[in-house]
């Protein structure tokens, strides 16, 4: 089974949910989890999710990261999470999530190795309140769809980038094609045989990296929890519990650790006096806590240890080490893009450098969301910007000899000024610099010119729009050509993303048409789709569209179609261009999908579709201006077509300086 969407989320923790619910409605967006969506660690997250709670708060909260961190904790990720606190907690008030207060002001609880009380929590079951409540706003979003138990086994790799995963489920094998793919599945405690996590969590998406020589980092970073509960699958008893006064005691009843340092030193500590005691377990007692605070805030903890038999109000409870959360993962940067193209990983899966060697406690959950959203929003940006690579047989099959022929046209027998004064080849480099605000299309063309000058020249991205090396002869005869290409492509694409941003949230797709330069159709037509618009037709074998000519050879709408259909009954597709309301109910008896409404006045566009009626897809053609496209958009029209995109953009500003001798 193939399936096209715009971006797959692998994962319905919070970091697939809330990437899902930061991307933009008109992406079509596809989720898959391994189970069922509330199978995630996500929901078992207890204690809370760290903040800074004001100002002054910033340098401790800082240290205490960096200290539980061992130092090895990359500062500026560290800084992003810190310092974005307050969006995610503003959109969780947003999505109605619940965090305890008082008197209408938040409450905050603190928790080992935390200096002080920074933690908001709901109850003892702040993950599930976060995590359902983020599931039921992703649930209520019309581009969102969630496919349960299914399984991604594979990338789809085209060209060093990744362009969607394979799946699988009960119903066979899935190739989920996607421009943007985000990982957010979770850690590797499946792979243990005591942890806190879900056992299908197995950290399947760092196989599947490792394979395909995405980059991975401190894969031997595996946080132990030092205390849960001493029965069956590892039941996780949260770290705010000692941070409201909980103690640790040997078999003899006496304490033996500072219950507040770092988890690894905790951990450490127990598994050393559990050798010492020859015990498999320590105790745990909540003495110190009053019972209402055990029953209210703990509710969750007391009621499991209740179902183990222990009463955590009037008796200790057996705890011992288990895996709980992995620093290390999927390596990615400050906005969470892997080493692959269109690759991004956020959550457990990736390594952003947060955590250091070792997470300070309720760090998660806000990691988790902060580097989420940048995911998201990195994403659409990096849309906005275009940039778009040909596919390459395309390239190879049908572009170059229209470069060459360019060339040719351009060159001639020599470039007489080149020749002149660089008689042999040296390497040199030039800056490619934009000069106006646009979407950049075209520069996998641009570098091509240069390539079939010279195969050794490269195009490197750097503060500038990008540098070009290679032999300074081609550079210097290449660069008229390769300018044009790129100005003229990016001008598309940033006048096609003019319009297409007007279409934004309405359903409606912004079309190109067949009105191109001779000769640079499949350029101009790829800086469309760089600017956010569509391909209608590329060329006549393309599809069906029968307008008034040939409608006229036939006789009549009904005739076209008819033979229409009899010659090519493989067309998907079939459109019909008409002018009046009689043949609007003419094309639409005759069994057309699609009708173009061509130049019609706003009340008989409104007659046409109230005619057409949902049996066919409806196209809206002719004088499409930024100032009219809200009236068409609000009539319901499926596609606006517009000849403009190509023939009428402007070009793009964008020159190459400061040539040099490297």
């Amino acid at each position: 089974m193939d399936i096209n969407t715009d971006v797959v989320i692998v994962g319905t923790g919070v970091a697939g949910l809330f990437s899902a619910l930061n991307l933009p409605a008109e992406k079509k967006i596809v989720m898959i989890t391994k189970s069922d969506v509330e199978s995630s660690d996500s929901f078992l997250a207890q204690g809370g999710i760290c903040v800074q709670r004001d100002e002054d708060d910033y340098e401790s909260y800082f240290e205490d990261t960096m200290k539980a961190g061992h130092y090895e904790n990359r500062k500026e990720s560290v800084d992003i999470m810190i310092r974005n606190y307050r969006q995610v907690i503003g959109d969780f008030v947003g999505y109605g999530v619940e965090f305890e207060q008082e008197k209408r002001e938040f409450l905050y609880t603190r928790e080992g190795a935390h200096s002080a009380p920074r933690i908001l929590f709901h109850e003892d079951v702040t993950g599930k309140e976060i995590t359902s409540k983020l599931l039921e706003r992703v649930k209520e979003l019309e581009n969102v769809s969630i496919l349960e138990y299914t399984t991604m086994t594979d990338i789809l790799e085209e060209e060093g980038r990744c362009a969607g995963i394979v799946a699988e489920n009960e119903e066979g094998i899935i190739y989920l094609h996607a421009k943007d793919t985000i990982l957010a599945s979770g850690g590797i405690g499946g792979t243990y045989k005591h942890s806190t996590n879900f056992a299908h969590l197995t950290g399947d998406a760092l196989r599947i990296a490792k394979e395909h020589g995405i980059r991975l980092e401190h894969l031997d970073y595996v946080q132990i929890h030092p205390t849960t509960l001493y029965s069956g699958r590892r039941f996780l008893i949260s770290e705010s519990v000692r941070g409201e006064g909980a103690v640790l005691y040997n078999k003899e009843g006496k304490r033996f650790v500072d219950e507040l340092l770092p988890r690894d030193v905790v951990t450490k500590a127990i598994q050393e006096q559990m050798e010492k005691d020859h015990t498999e377990f320590v105790w745990l007692s909540m003495e110190h806590i009053s019972e209402e605070t055990i029953r209210k805030h703990f509710s969750h903890i007391y009621q499991q240890c209740l179902e183990e038999g222990y009463d955590a109000t009037k008796e200790w409870v057996p705890v011992v080490p288990a895996q709980h959360y992995f620093m290390g993962g999927i390596w990615v940067d400050s906005d969470s893009l892997t080493s692959m193209e269109h690759l991004y990983a956020a959550g457990e899966t990736s390594c952003n450098g947060v955590h250091g060697a070792n997470r300070l406690a309720s760090n998660s959950l806000l990691e988790s969301l902060v580097f989420a959203k940048r995911a998201a929003k990195k994403l659409e940006q990096t849309d906005k910007k275009g940039n778009k690579r040909m596919n390459k047989i395309t390239m190879d099959l049908q572009v170059d000899h229209l470069i060459l022929e360019a060339l040719r046209e351009d060159i001639s027998s020599e470039d007489v000024t080149t020749n002149a004064v660089m008689k042999e080849a040296v390497t040199g480099e030039v800056e490619l610099i934009c000069k106006q605000d646009g979407v950049i299309a075209g520069l996998d063309v641009f570098e091509r010119v240069f390539r079939l000058l010279d195969a050794n020249t490269k195009v490197k991205n750097g503060e500038l729009m990008g540098k070009v090396v290679g032999d300074i002869r081609a550079l210097l005869s290449g660069e008229r050509v390769a300018l044009n290409y790129l100005q003229r492509m990016s001008g598309i694409a940033t006048y096609t993303r003019s319009l297409a941003e007007l279409l934004k949230g309405t359903g409606t797709k912004l079309l190109d048409t067949r009105k191109t330069t001779p000769n640079m159709r499949i350029f101009e037509k790829y800086a469309v789709r760089a600017g956010g618009g569509y391909n209608h037709r590329y060329n006549l074998s393309d599809g069906v569209l029968l307008k008034d000519n040939h409608i006229g050879a036939a006789g009549s709408v009904a005739n076209a179609v008819r033979m229409a259909k009899e010659y090519a009954p493989f067309v998907r597709k079939i459109e019909v261009e008409v002018e009046t309301l009689e043949m609007v109910k003419e094309a639409v008896d005759a069994g057309a999908d699609i009708i173009m409404l061509d130049n019609m006045s706003t009340e008989e566009m409104a007659e046409a579709i109230r005619i057409i009626d949902g049996r066919a897809e409806t196209e809206y053609s002719g004088n499409v201006t930024k100032e009219n496209i809200a009236r068409l958009t609000s009539l319901g029209v499926d596609y606006i077509s517009s000849g403009a995109l190509t023939h009428s953009a402007p070009i793009l500003d964008i020159s190459l300086k400061n040539l040099h001798v490297v």
